[in-house]
């Protein structure tokens, strides 16, 4: 699976730029903030329905712009597929597939399969647990679209069940009856949930340890544990224990939108104990693993997307993961730097076919 071209209208500091790819390596070089991110943020944004590092969509048009446009053919299994995403203020956004309008953008998530590694990702370790659960709930989404579903309607019962909850305050009455409504749904999405997320970090795990193990060069104990209060009783007698208290703060206190990833290095918290060099690893592994389970779950090689992959790693954790390129382990790789002879210097050791693209103030200067 690969993109063949992109052209990006009116795209966050792009008026209009078309792209042809290389089924293999894609190099932007450029200084920061010529919009070399830009790139590998529209693809995620074709993929994913959304920007990866901003989520109002009014804020990628570009400044005294009515509009963004992003075009692109992606080419899976030898069939080529026209994706059309539009945004413009006041209507909305549109995607088309094959010229026809796509109803659910739940519909299109995990077709086009995609991981994006940048510097913003080391926030997964230092923010609540609201940003591990979105990693968990991406990555299963994209391959499960009955889980897609349960989330949605998770969420739906618990706004419901939340405003419920501040009815009885404010209004000063109780109905257990709608109350019990709420709970039902609930348990049935939450249960979902929870045994897929269970499910998923069985699957997940090994290939994380193998690759933070690879790219350290050591065996270090780390660990990813999967906190959950159904890991220890059921939903039904969860809901049950906490009602007085969701009842006393008007909101649902205890169920899955509360589970968290914790991240372990040497039985400690890696927030906490891990070095610098330690933590960019994990998050690193972490992706890659991201990347092992998409091609495993869906049966093609997602799109990779490595931003500023230059300033993560070492020297030496760079020449591993290189080599790891080199022997085939990723399909389309799109990567960003600011010093186009590095970039050369490094990738020469891969043996890939690689279009290099020379990136300032939202124009390509140069490709070859």
């Amino acid at each position: 699976m690969h993109l063949s071209n992109l052209t990006l209208s009116y795209f966050k500091n792009y008026a209009e730029a078309t792209f042809r790819f290389s089924p293999n390596l894609n190099v932007f070089y450029g200084k920061n903030g010529a919009g070399k991110t830009n790139v590998l943020d529209a693809i995620y944004y074709l993929a994913i329905t959304r920007s990866y590092f901003n989520a109002v969509d009014q804020q990628q048009i570009m400044l005294g712009e009515q509009f963004f446009a992003l075009q692109a053919d992606l080419v899976k299994e030898e069939q080529q597929t026209a994706l059309r995403l539009y945004y413009q203020r006041g209507l909305g956004k549109k995607l088309l597939v094959q010229q026809k309008e796509v109803e659910k953008f739940s519909e299109h998530i995990g077709q086009m399969p995609v991981v994006m590694i940048a510097p913003g990702d080391i926030q997964l370790i230092y923010e609540g647990s609201e940003e591990r659960r979105k990693f968990i709930d991406l990555l299963i989404s994209q391959c499960n679209r009955i889980y897609l579903h349960e989330l949605q309607s998770y969420q739906k019962s618990l706004d419901q069940r939340n405003k419920l909850l501040k009815d009885f305050h404010e209004n000063r009455y109780f109905d257990g009856d709608l109350l019990s409504v709420y709970n039902e749904q609930l348990i049935t999405s939450g249960s979902y949930i929870h045994r897929i997320r269970h499910a998923f970090i069985d699957d997940f795990k090994p290939l994380f340890l193998s690759n933070y193990h690879r790219l350290a060069g050591t065996f270090e104990p780390v660990n990813l544990v999967y906190e959950s209060d159904l890991n220890k009783i059921t939903y039904p007698h969860l809901l049950q224990q906490s009602a007085s208290a969701d009842i006393d703060l008007m909101r649902t206190t205890k169920g899955i939108h509360k589970d968290d990833l914790s991240f372990i290095i040497d039985q400690q918290a890696l927030k906490k104990f891990g070095s610098q060099g330690q933590q960019k690893t994990f998050i690193i592994a972490l992706k890659l693993a991201q990347f092992q389970y998409l091609h495993v779950q869906k049966g093609l090689k997602p799109i990779l997307l490595l931003d500023d992959i230059f300033e993560k790693l070492d020297q030496l954790r760079l020449a591993e993961l290189f080599k790891w390129m080199s022997e085939g382990l990723f399909g389309q790789i799109f990567i960003t730097d600011t010093q186009e002879s590095r970039l050369r210097e490094m990738l020469v050791q891969t043996h890939l076919p690689c279009a290099y693209f020379g990136i300032e103030n939202g124009a390509i200067i140069s490709h070859s």
